[in-house]
């Protein structure tokens, strides 16, 4: 009896010592794992450090001084769109499905605009204005021909306008506002729209401060005068007629910047957000050119790595903050990694001890069955 429960407890002890191998060579696997992941972190560290951020070369109006800032979409194409290094640059983002890309305020209103009747750069921007000079658009102000009637009159005899006029009238009738006549012929519809851009550009760039004075100045066509500018707002007026142009130019196909929010939260200020949409080909810049005469605007794809003013930079160059949350999360992240290599050490450590002491008393219990035998079958001998 007592050598079968010797012969037990031996059995017992080389499954334990087995088990007791196998979880030390299993940890050994996780600790070279741990290096690897070392690696890792490192690398991931090392394409932070290395990480670009689409740039551009910003101009103060005032004081000339150039600096470079992170390319957003405020920063180069909204209403509050800093002033870029180059007079040349005017830019804007077209998506891979060749839509423009603007404000979602925009983005309602110009089909607001379309609903009313507006057809014209010029138009749309007094409309986008409405809080500032709303009194034009009142009644049959919404109308282009009324607005361009009582702008024609400020023109007087200037000779531009005169000009444009006399043959607009020639094409269309004394009307000028109406198609009709011509409606089937497409080389006089052609003509037509570029007569009206160059008459409307002259019209409205000329006279359309001095109309907002004018009508400033009677009380009778607004309830609050007192509260509106003294100037109209013409970098205003100028960026709206702008991104009217671009529509037309980009034939009419536009979303809003809103459409890619989603879980990314405001990417309409989010450099990272932009860089990679620009990497991948999912968005595209333009710098958009301007016929002084028509007001059509042409658009070039620009290449951030051939470009004066766009570029991509080194992120922590731009972005302090970014140099220290790559460190920090390099050092949190060793700093797991070496609390996992002392957790594993400590289990390895105990798990030799046990194996020590399995391993003694393994020996030990084997003696004792060796000298049972002895004992035992030793009178047979």
């Amino acid at each position: 009896m007592g050598m079968a429960a010797s012969q037990a407890r031996l059995l017992c002890i080389t499954a334990r010592i087995h088990d007791v191998e196998f979880q030390s060579q299993a940890i050994q696997n996780a600790k070279v794992q741990l290096a690897t992941q070392s690696d890792q972190v490192y690398q991931e560290y090392l394409e932070a450090l290395d990480a670009k951020t689409l740039t551009m070369l910003s101009i103060d109006p005032q004081s000339g001084v150039q600096s470079t800032i992170s390319a957003t979409f405020n920063n180069m194409c909204s209403i509050k769109r800093l002033t870029p290094a180059s007079s040349n640059a005017d830019y804007a983002l077209v998506n891979n499905k060749g839509q423009l890309v603007l404000p979602d305020d925009i983005v309602e209103k110009y089909y607001d605009a379309k609903d009313d009747g507006i057809n014209d750069a010029y138009s749309f921007a007094l409309y986008m204005m409405n809080e500032t000079c709303g009194f034009l658009l009142q009644g049959d102000g919404s109308d282009p021909a009324k607005l361009g009637s009582m702008l024609y009159e400020l023109a007087g005899d200037d000779e531009t306008i005169t000009s444009l006029h006399e043959q607009l009238v020639e094409l269309v009738g004394e009307d000028i506002y109406n198609t009709d006549s011509i409606s089937d012929d497409k080389d006089k519809m052609s003509q037509y729209k570029d007569l009206m851009r160059a008459y409307n550009k002259n019209l409205y760039e000329g006279y359309i401060q001095q109309l907002y004075k004018q009508e400033r100045n009677d009380p009778s066509n607004y309830e609050d005068i007192n509260s509106l500018p003294e100037e109209l707002d013409m970098d205003k007026f100028n960026y709206y007629v702008g991104i009217y142009n671009k529509i037309q130019a980009c034939h009419e196909s536009i979303c809003s910047i809103d459409d890619y929010n989603g879980t990314s939260g405001d990417v309409a200020n989010d450099s990272e957000w932009l860089t990679k949409m620009i990497e991948s080909g999912l968005i595209r810049i333009e710098n958009c050119t301007t016929d002084e005469k028509t007001g059509i605007v042409t658009m070039d794809t620009i290449n951030p790595a051939s470009d004066s003013v766009m570029n991509f930079t080194e992120t922590t160059s731009i972005d302090k903050t970014a140099l220290a949350k790559a460190e920090a999360e390099y050092e949190h992240a060793l700093s797991k990694i070496d609390k996992k290599d002392k957790q594993y050490d400590m289990s390895l450590s105990k798990l030799e001890s046990e194996r020590t002491a399995l391993t003694t008393e393994y020996d030990s219990v084997k003696k004792v069955i060796q000298d049972n035998i002895e004992r035992t079958f030793g009178i047979f001998s």
